[in-house]
Order: structure tokens, then C-alpha cells, then sequence
């Protein structure tokens, strides 16, 4: 089915080609995006604020509403600093740029996402790539390339998105200790996800928040836009002074930074959305793991359904459609060959959608 020409139908349902289908899909994991207590929020500041920021954040531009911003996501995240960012792609390489002269090694998973690989373009030190989410790997490929007196900076996403798969972290972190090394962690898709409190794949792992640089994006859990890194201050400081992409870009419009203010608000106080949502995807991929699908069994609240066979995930696609569900199938780095079904809960999906959606795959098996 055609993926573009999309539009939406309230926080639920998508309209193609003039009708309409449940969309269990994307990155919007709590529906924040169509939340009408975000849109009168939006409203009112572009009402207030107008649209752009008007200048670099070095400049003119550095409006009071990044602070309050930046405030409640240290806040969110209990870190004593953080820093908000053109947009998620960015903020790997606004890092880098503040914190690469501390290491001499930087070892990145051959599945990372491409802004991390692009963030390494102006590293002009050694880079070495290591097997996909494989402690036993990673180790080889830094007692081969680590010399003597030398720090790595390990670099991974939190949570890889095309089907979910969590990085080990408590084992990298294990590795890393003896070497006083550290993880450039891309937390896009764990931030208001995973971990007990929402805080990301730091969290769920339980290893020492000191060990990595935590970045991410307001685009995915907390359904508005821009990058952020969230660290110490120290941190937050050199990437302003060094970062050029930080330095010079355009800071985020006014009325996104509302939207980010209020998402944090409504997502901090209601902390049972990101537990309800965890217990729901683990008993949904209990029931697909049931049935003999390849998920990984984590609180991921991403489904990659593919019966490797292309009559077979047509047929799907065409009963998917019979009840009234979206079939998101797509081809994304990461994702099976030949493209799977990739099928995600939010904390809006109703019981009995989750039902729908298993008894149409369930058919078929």
C-alpha cells in the first residue's frame, strides 16, 4: 500500500486514498503528536510567540522558553543539565563536537543509526565498527585496536527501531570499566519508553548513568520535535562553546518548545501511560512469540511481523485491510530482508485494538 499521501484522523487513525484505518504505527509512541491539550498549547504560543526564534542561540535568538525547556527535561531525566537542539539527527554530532577530544578510540555498532555514523565525519580520529549488538565483539574489536593509556567512546542507539532490539549496555559497561571508558548512547526511541521512570535504555539496563552521554529527540515519546542531549553541566557547556551546529543553527521555533514544555508536564505526571504501555507490549509479544514470529522479548513497543514470503505478507496486508487496520509495511535499515510489518503500540491503543491486530495476524498462522 502506498505510504505516501498520508493523512490523520485523530490520535488513532489514519486517512489513504479517502478512507479511513486504525494506525499502529511510527514513532509517536504516547500519541502526543494529536494531543488537543498540546494543540491548544501550540495555538496559543504562535498566537503569543509567533513562529521562528529568530537567531542562532548564540546570538539573539536564545529565547526564554529554551531554558524553561531545558529545565523540565533535566528535570524528566534528573540530570543536572541539559541541552536543547536543532533536531534529534543534530544532536549526536552537537556531542561529539563538545566531548570528542577526550577519547582516542571510537567504536560503533554496524547497525548504528546513520547520525551517528554521520557524527563521526568529523572525528578525525580512529573509528572501528563492531558486530551488531554483540558484547563478545565489541570486546575483540577493542583489545585489537585499544593501545595503551588510550579512553574508547562506544557508540550505539538505545533501542534499534526498525524491530526494537535493545542494546546490551550492563554488558558494554562491564567491558568498558577497566578502561575508564564511556557509551554515546542515541536514546530516540527508549526516552519516555523505557526504564521505570521513563528516563530510556540507561534506566531499563540499570548500569551507571555516568558512563554514558544520553542523546535523543521530543519526536518520538513525547510527540513534539527537536535533539537534546541531557548530562552534566559540564557537558552541556562544551558542546555550546565548541559545537558549529549548535553555534550555527537557527534555534527551534517558539511554539515547539511549548509543545516540548507541555508534553514533559503531562508525561511526568501521568507515569502510568509509560508502565501501562510496558505491561501491554510484554503481554502482546508473548502472544506473537506464542504463534512462532522472531521479536525480540523486551518492553519495546515495536512489532516486526513478517512471514518471509511475499505472497504470504500480501495476503496479510489484504486481510490487515478487511479489518480496518493500516498495514505498515515498510523497508528500513535494520529491518528484515525483503521488509516487514512493523506494527507499534501506544498508551493510547485500546484493548480491544490490540485485539484486532492479533486476531488478523493469528489468522493467517
Amino acid at each position: 500500500m502506498k505510504q505516501e499521501g498520508l493523512s490523520f484522523s485523530g490520535r488513532d487513525r489514519i486517512v489513504v486514498e479517502g478512507k479511513e484505518y486504525l494506525y499502529l504505527a511510527g514513532t509517536d509512541y504516547h500519541r502526543m503528536s494529536r494531543s488537543p491539550l498540546i494543540a491548544e498549547a501550540v495555538a496559543a504560543a504562535v498566537k503569543e510567540y509567533g513562529l521562528g526564534s529568530t537567531g542562532s542561540r548564540v546570538t539573539t535568538g536564545n529565547h526564554r522558553l529554551y531554558q524553561e525547556l531545558e529545565a523540565a527535561l533535566s528535570g524528566f531525566f534528573t540530570t543536572e543539565s541539559a541541552l536543547v537542539l536543532p533536531s534529534g539527527y543534530l544532536s549526536n554530532t552537537c556531542l561529539l563536537e563538545g566531548m570528542a577530544e577526550d577519547f582516542d578510540l571510537f567504536l560503533i555498532d554496524e547497525k548504528a543509526h546513520s547520525s551517528l555514523f554521520d557524527a563521526l565525519k568529523g572525528i578525525h580520529k580512529r573509528i572501528v565498527r563492531f558486530p551488531f549488538c554483540d558484547p563478545g565483539g565489541f570486546e575483540a574489536q577493542l583489545r585489537k585496536h585499544l593501545r595503551g593509556g588510550e579512553r574508547p567512546l562506544l557508540l550505539t542507539d538505545g533501542v534499534f527501531p526498525a524491530r526494537g532490539e535493545l542494546a546490551p549496555l550492563e554488558d558494554y559497561a562491564r567491558i568498558l570499566l577497566p578502561y575508564d571508558g564511556r557509551m554515546l548512547v542515541d536514546d530516540a526511541h527508549a526516552m519516555a519508553i523505557l526504564g521505570k521512570t521513563g528516563k530510556g535504555s540507561w534506566e531499563e539496563s540499570g548500569i551507571d548513568r555516568s558512563l554514558v552521554f544520553q542523546t535523543g529527540t521530543l519526536s518520538k515519546g513525547f510527540g513534539c520535535f527537536g535533539g537534546l542531549v541531557c548530562g552534566s553541566l559540564e557537558q552541556v557547556e562544551r558542546i555550546k562553546k565548541r559545537s558549529r551546529a549548535y553555534s550555527g543553527s537557527t534555534g527551534l521555533p517558539l511554539p515547539l518548545l511549548v509543545a516540548g514544555i507541555s508534553s514533559l508536564a503531562y508525561l511526568s505526571a501521568h507515569q502510568e501511560l509509560i508502565s501501562g504501555l510496558r505491561a501491554r507490549t510484554r503481554t502482546l509479544k508473548k502472544r506473537f512469540l506464542g504463534l512462532g514470529f522472531d521479536l525480540p522479548d523486551n518492553p519495546v513497543p515495536i512489532f516486526s511481523i513478517t512471514f518471509y514470503d511475499e505472497r504470504k505478507n500480501h495476503h496479510l496486508a489484504s486481510r490487515l485491510l478487511e479489518h480496518g487496520i493500516y498495514p505498515s509495511f515498510v523497508h528500513y535499515p535494520g529491518a528484515p530482508a525483503g521488509g516487514h510489518f512493523r506494527f507499534v503500540l501506544s498508551s493510547q491503543t485500546s484493548e480491544e485494538q490490540v485485539e484486532l491486530l492479533f486476531s488478523g495476524i493469528a489468522s493467517l498462522v
